[in-house]
């Protein structure tokens, strides 16, 4: 594969934090947990196979709020701080020391990390993008990258929003459009 074509894979936010119905009473995230882990292993051992860059991307913000979103600090609503089991991976995902990992502090995981930087040292153009919120991280993830020129690919089955109508809205918006949506299972072929 050329420079210009290859694949990285970002994996956004699948954090301790988003599975914990506590925090998130009317989401259906915490409900999907198994069937999103082993999706997204399956996504991962896939990319792997074909020699694609694993990268975690999380979500991690200061105790005291003071870089977190503006409806946290109105709020005093507090979640995946940094250094706290919240803003950890989930343990159940297939990390390989190899993989490389990214912080990130608001939706967009360009916004203000070194990820555009890192996608260019390692030669990739184009993108694979699965984790959560359809309708906020990956949604903003993905705009970034086609205004950034590269092509994408969401993982439709590797991804959830808050709601299934967020993430089903949010995938026929970009679809055909920013990106492009393909379920796991029908992934390989893209890669060859």
């Amino acid at each position: 594969m050329s420079a210009e074509s290859a694949f990285a894979l970002v994996v956004v936010d699948l954090l301790n934090d988003y599975f914990d119905a506590t925090l998130w009473p009317h989401s259906v995230i915490p409900g999907l947990r198994e069937a999103l882990v082993e999706r997204n292993n399956a996504l991962v051992t896939l990319c792997r196979r074909h020699g694609i860059p694993v990268i975690w991307v999380r979500q991690a913000f200061s105790p005291d709020l003071s870089d977190a979103f503006l409806h946290m600090r109105r709020e005093g609503r507090a979640y995946t701080i940094a250094g706290t089991p919240g803003a950890e991976l989930l343990p159940e995902l297939a990390v390989d020391p190899a993989d490389l990992h990214l912080t990130k502090r608001r939706f967009s995981a360009f916004f203000d990390t070194p990820l555009h930087e890192t996608l260019q040292r390692l030669g990739c153009r184009r993108l694979i993008l699965a984790g959560i919120t359809t309708a906020w991280c990956i949604r903003s993830t993905a705009t970034d990258a086609y205004q950034l020129d590269y092509e994408t690919l969401l993982v439709s089955d590797c991804m959830m929003g808050f709601t299934v109508k967020d993430h089903r809205d949010s995938l026929a918006a970009m679809d055909g459009y920013i990106a492009r949506c393909v379920p796991v299972a029908g992934l390989a072929p893209w890669l060859d």
